[in-house]
């Protein structure tokens, strides 16, 4: 539209280290423009491809690393090695991001309904057809807020899920994980099922009358809209790829790594409110053991090594209780995901 602007390099040294040692001129492949809102306004970017791999900025560690196995849930994420275990929620701080948009988007809806009150109709819903929207300055001003809440909690998730893949990866030696589908968890039920056990329902007359519930068709798509697991799969992925190491997923068909009590060989499959399980007579976290079935899987990925489960299973369980009993003291809890 010309106009013409001065390009700023960033003060970051590894980004002015990155450029000072490449020729623009032939090592450039192509750039691009990218525009990013703030609450004052736009600002313009150059976005810069450079030929060649990217540079790795992550030690990996001297002895090789261990393999690991990974378990992803819809919030949280386990992963167990012979080393190290970890139990961590994904983007933990994305549900305050979310708390606030909602705020907003409530003073967006007064707002239209206060100065377009002919557009509605007497129960609240919008009316059929087109119809003139009047749009006040502070109304316009909160969309804005709303739209730069939303890129500032995309850029949050991304920066939380690379922390923790960067710290994995560290003292990794190869990845075993159970592939997830995350758009299929997302979708509701199609199924019109009733509840097994029977409830009393209050009736208006004073009595109770006993009913079999409907079951809820709803799923987990609030929960993976704000933590992202599906990219947090793919960035482990492409982040395995960059370093070199290998990275392999179990036959879901044949291997219920969820289901599987490695001390009887038996597949029970456990409620979502059961987050606990008793194996060899101790306690052990479900996510956690999961993921130590799926770092002891053998060579045909469809099946556990249940002599080296037999032996690694007790070191596994003081790993495990030394990481929850941390946890307690930090107050990084999560009833419902965690159990504790």
């Amino acid at each position: 539209m010309k106009h013409y602007y001065k390009v700023r390099v960033p003060k970051n040294e590894y980004i002015q280290n990155i450029i000072s040692s490449v020729d623009l001129k032939e090592d450039v492949v192509y750039s691009f423009l990218k525009r990013i809102e703030f609450n004052s306004g736009f600002k313009y970017y150059v976005v810069i491809t450079l030929r060649g791999d990217a540079p790795k900025r992550i030690k990996l560690s001297k002895d090789g690393g261990y393999r690991t196995g990974v378990d992803f849930g819809t919030s949280t994420i386990a992963t167990v090695s012979n080393n190290e275990v970890h139990l961590e929620e994904l983007a933990p701080d994305s549900v305050n991001y979310e708390k606030e948009i909602r705020h907003k988007q409530n003073l967006v809806d007064a707002s239209m309904r206060k100065h377009n009150p002919d557009n509605y109709n007497k129960n609240g819903t919008v009316k059929k057809g087109r119809h003139k929207w009047k749009t006040t300055r502070r109304c316009r001003r909160l969309k804005r807020q709303i739209r730069v809440l939303y890129r500032k909690q995309s850029a949050y998730i991304k920066t939380s899920h690379h922390t923790f893949i960067n710290r994995v990866v560290q003292n990794t030696s190869e990845f075993i994980l159970e592939p997830m589908n995350f758009k299929a968890l997302q979708k509701k039920s199609k199924k019109t099922e009733r509840k097994d056990e029977v409830t009393a329902v209050k009736q208006k007359d004073g009595s109770s009358k006993m009913v079999r519930k409907y079951k809820r068709k709803k799923r987990y798509g609030h929960s993976i809209k704000n933590r992202s697991p599906g990219l947090m799969q793919a960035d482990l992925k492409s982040k395995a790829t960059q370093y070199g190491i290998p990275y392999y997923e179990i036959d879901t068909h044949q291997y219920r790594a969820s289901q599987l009590h490695h001390d009887t060989g038996e597949y029970i499959k456990p409620t979502l409110s059961e987050r606990f399980k008793t194996i060899e007579g101790c306690k052990v976290q479900r996510d956690l053991y999961s993921a130590f079935l799926i770092c002891h899987t053998d060579d045909t990925l469809t099946a556990p090594d249940f002599k080296t489960c037999h032996l690694d299973f007790p070191h596994f369980v003081k790993m495990q209780d030394t990481l929850i009993s941390n946890k307690k003291k930090c107050g990084q809890t999560m009833k419902h995901c965690f159990g504790f």
